[in-house]
């Protein structure tokens, strides 16, 4: 269980707006306390979100975010059980969940007024979670390969599909365990092989013609194993991933976007009705694109605002989210559990 730190609630904090909100930001003169409570995956991610985004809130505003470890089901549990005073004042959330949380108005709108650097995100990716909340921060599931091993890599998902049926590679793929799957693996490969969300049977018959030649990681560290111990020769992975496996030694390890496109699988962040307004400063920070190309370095993924400048080093690395496979979301959350039943059923691993 993460313990959250207690926030101390003020009388009299209305003071904290005066002096607090500079540089464009808003005023919240009924503001709560000098303290918020914002959220991190652990390992590197807490780390980034340490670094590039607590760091300059707090230098900003001379108040406290302090950091809850944990997962977005996690935290959507604890603001759906105390919406009037929410534990936590900022959430980053998976796209379904921050849908989730969006229609179950649980979370408020996002607007320039509150958050002028969202003028530097995209629309789309705002309104892909029905403005409440945007993304921030993303990675494509894409063709991960040995190169040592694959001189010639597929280039597209059909490609990819083909030449594991052949039996030319051995493919890592996603197991139905892991999260993510319905959307990298399912929908993004239909819909690559004349599919989508109404039709997933393109998927299902490739993973058919290529069931002799498949095995299937259940957690990211299970892909790199298949690959550095020869048990696979490629798969599909993130490209986030890839790159942080490659910076750690692992030099022989590569990436390819599908021409088709690999999904898009974003991280949204999200201020919970109620929560401390303060949360908009930090909110803010995190669409900050100084902050964002910090954070992009250290985490190897893309980031979503459009002022971001890549470093020669990451600029190759990251897949244009325009160029990505956009999923959408609410309709793939209307039918994943069917998809799931028929992986079960189908494919049972």
């Amino acid at each position: 269980m993460i313990l959250l730190k207690r926030r101390n609630f003020l009388s009299g904090a209305a003071a904290i707006g005066a002096g607090l909100m500079t540089g464009g930001m808003p005023r919240f003169a009924n503001a709560q306390s000098s303290e918020i409570t914002v959220t991190a995956f652990g390992g590197v991610w807490e780390e980034a979100v340490r670094t590039c985004f607590v760091a300059p809130f707090e230098a900003k505003s001379k108040a406290k975010a302090n950091v809850s470890l944990g997962g977005p089901p996690q935290w959507l549990a604890q603001v759906e059980a105390n919406p009037a005073k929410p534990p936590l004042d900022v959430l980053i959330m998976t796209p379904d969940l921050a849908l989730t949380a969006a229609k179950a108005d649980l979370v408020d709108d996002f607007t320039v007024a509150n958050l002028p650097n969202l003028a530097k995100i995209p629309q789309q990716l705002t309104d892909s979670i029905m403005g409440k909340g945007t993304l921030f921060d993303y990675g494509v599931g894409g063709i991960t390969f040995h190169k040592e091993r694959v001189k010639s890599p597929p280039k597209s998902f059909a490609e990819f599909v083909d030449r594991v049926a052949a039996g030319e590679f051995v493919a890592s793929l996603p197991s139905i365990s892991y999260a993510v799957t319905p959307i990298m693996l399912i929908w993004a490969m239909a819909k690559a092989l004349g599919g989508g969300v109404d039709n997933v049977d393109p998927f299902f018959k490739a993973m058919e013609k290529m069931k002799d030649n498949l095995v299937f990681w259940a957690g990211p560290n299970d892909f790199f194993n298949h690959l550095s111990s020869g048990e696979a020769e490629l798969g599909i992975y993130f490209d986030g991933r890839t790159w942080n496996h490659y910076d750690s030694g692992a030099t022989w390890i590569d990436f390819i976007n599908p021409t088709e496109g690999g999904s898009l699988n974003g991280v949204a962040v999200q201020k919970p009705k109620n929560a401390n307004p303060l949360a908009w400063v930090y909110i803010n920070e995190v669409l900050d694109a100084a902050n964002q190309t910090k954070f992009a370095e250290i985490m190897n993924y893309g980031v979503t605002n459009t002022d971001v400048v890549y470093s020669e080093k990451l600029k190759p690395r990251v897949t244009p989210w325009e160029k990505t496979a956009f999923p959408p979301y609410e309709q793939i959350a209307l039918v994943r559990n069917e998809w799931v039943d028929r992986w079960n059923r189908e494919i049972g691993r």
